[in-house]
């Protein structure tokens, strides 16, 4: 127990620099997915707004809607999307 108080005593600059280091990487990383998340359901939004209205969509936007889609749910993103997706995927195909 001596030996442990001795070494936090001797390195407890270097033990917080680190702890705090990693803090921060664990912080950074949390608004990143967070920024994803916001990137992905801004991207299924906008191709939604662009189809709604004649509810028709091309492969191309509806290839990219399930792509980000998937990738919005691998991250736990909410279920905010999922009305969205499924109203999508009755759209009308077209070229």
């Amino acid at each position: 127990m001596q030996e442990i108080i001795s070494y936090l005593k001797e390195y407890w600059t270097q033990i917080f620099f680190t702890a705090g280091i990693i803090i921060a990487m664990y912080k950074f990383s949390q608004a990143m997915f967070e920024a994803v998340k916001c990137s992905l359901r801004n991207d299924i939004l906008e191709i939604y707004d662009r189809c709604k209205e004649k509810k028709q969509i091309t492969k191309y936007q509806l290839e990219s809607i399930e792509y980000s889609y998937k990738l919005y749910k691998s991250l736990k993103g909410n279920s905010f999307v999922d009305a969205i997706y499924d109203k999508v995927k009755k759209f009308e195909l077209i070229d």
